[in-house]
């Protein structure tokens, strides 16, 4: 379960990471200053702090309402972006990466109680 926590958490840092960093960036982000548009810079802020989850719940895996608050955190926001993208039906790779991160911490949400026993 600790490997499974370590590759879902190193996954969501890298994944949400540069999603974090593509809206940031791109052409309606920063770039787009002052002209009404920067919904996705103001999300792009948002999918930073969901990226970087992993870093602060790190020193507390052990405790079991961290874990259940973050892990719930991240399946919610995964679950809801897979949905969201199947609606949508433009954006394949990012629905599945989405499905994969959600069956994941789904199955550390319901496994929770023996990661914080170890």
């Amino acid at each position: 379960m600790k490997i499974l926590l370590i590759v879902t958490l190193a996954l969501n840092l890298i994944v949400e990471g540069l999603a974090s960093a593509t809206l940031i960036l791109g052409p309606d982000g920063i770039a787009a200053a002052g002209q009404g548009g920067q919904w996705s810079m103001h999300y792009g802020f948002a999918v930073l702090a969901i990226a970087t989850a992993g870093i602060w719940i790190w020193p507390h895996r052990t405790n079991l309402a961290a874990l259940t608050a973050v892990l719930g955190i991240l399946t919610v926001f995964h679950v809801g972006l897979f949905v969201s993208l199947s609606i949508a039906g433009d954006q394949q790779a990012g629905m599945f990466i989405h499905a994969v991160l959600s069956v994941l911490c789904a199955i550390l949400l319901v496994s929770r109680k023996k990661l914080a026993d170890t």
